[in-house]
């Protein structure tokens, strides 16, 4: 992938990707139980969208806690939305609009239901994909790729996806509205180890609906601050230290401050300015991400209900296609 080394890209991609469900719709916030007569639906994700600004961040995010007055909560969103500003020539939707189109990401989805336009008990699974036919591109050539999301491609389920859990939910004049329940997220950052990261109190909703796919929606859920700390800063550290390698030089490599060789006006020298700092020697040390990036990282959920916000929430849109897979037994 051409974007893949940037800073928080291949984080931002597999969040999109990892959408794996891992907890029954009907927990105890109260989620729709799923009614086992209903028919299979699958589709394929053929869009996934990031808040690019605040504005964004509140139109793809979901009320998660339930609080009276309080709004959508999207506070990992609001921190992917500024980070335009931090680093302009970031671009994180460009990155995961090639991540689809090249097949890096495939996002199954199998909605179950009695009808697509009125139902309850309804079943939204999700999967991670793979071995798309057509495949995604015709040649290493090929600048469009994307042949798989026409609605007529098919797939299978990758190794290792779990597919026994979804979220419940119901059907209105077309709009899927589910959840809470728990799903995981699995992150995989420059190719690395891919790690799991549980989404709780996770919601979705899908507008028009059809057998062909639905044209606009959103995922949102809770991460716990722990998660974050232990899982997605270091893994955002890794990232972040590839990026800087591409265009500056490490202590290592014979970098001396406080430019460390970094070349003008690339990504490198944005991200040197931004983490580089305690102390300013060429190498970027997860304590220092951890300085810069828990600022943004605020929690705002409350998971435990005892009245300490301790989980930050994400909020991502999503459209999809038809697309063909076995669904695996529940």
């Amino acid at each position: 992938m051409r974007l893949v080394n940037r800073v928080f890209v291949s984080l931002v991609g597999a969040l999109s990707l990892g959408l794996v469900a891992c907890g029954g719709g009907d927990d105890d916030d109260g989620g729709e139980a799923i009614d086992p007569t209903g028919t299979n639906h699958t589709f394929v994700a053929a869009t996934l969208n990031l808040p690019e600004n605040a504005a964004e961040a509140m139109m793809l995010g979901l009320d998660i806690d339930g609080k009276a007055n309080d709004g959508v909560d999207n506070q990992l969103g609001m921190v992917l939305g500024s980070i335009g500003a931090l680093a302009p020539d970031l671009d994180l939707q460009l990155a995961v609009d090639e991540q689809l189109a090249e097949g890096s990401i495939i996002l199954l989805a199998n909605i179950k239901a009695k009808d697509l336009t009125n139902a309850s008990g309804v079943g939204f699974y999700v999967y991670l994909g793979d071995n798309p036919t057509p495949p995604a591109c015709t040649d290493v050539n090929d600048l469009v790729c994307g042949r798989h999301l026409t609605g007529t491609g098919t797939f299978s389920i990758a190794a290792g996806s779990p597919t026994n859990a979804s979220l419940g939910g119901r059907i209105i004049a077309g709009k899927y509205t589910g959840g809470p329940g728990n799903v995981t997220l699995q992150i995989a950052l420059s190719g690395g180890t891919p790690i799991d990261l549980p989404l709780q109190k996770a919601k979705a909703e899908l507008n028009s609906v059809s057998a062909t796919g639905w044209t606009s929606g959103k995922i949102g859920g809770a991460i716990s601050q722990a998660d974050i700390n232990t899982q997605v800063v270091p893994a955002i550290a890794d990232t972040v230290r590839t990026s800087f390698d591409e265009t500056c030089m490490t202590m290592a490599q014979g970098g001396t401050a406080p430019n460390c060789g970094c070349t003008a006006g690339e990504t490198g020298e944005t991200l040197r300015g931004l983490f580089d700092k305690t102390p300013n020697n060429c190498d970027i040390t997860d304590e220092e991400v951890q300085m810069v990036v828990s600022g943004f990282l605020t929690p705002d959920i409350d998971l435990n209900g005892d009245g300490t916000n301790d989980a930050l929430s994400l909020g991502i849109g999503v459209s999809g296609v038809a697309g063909g897979f076995t669904v695996p037994p529940p």
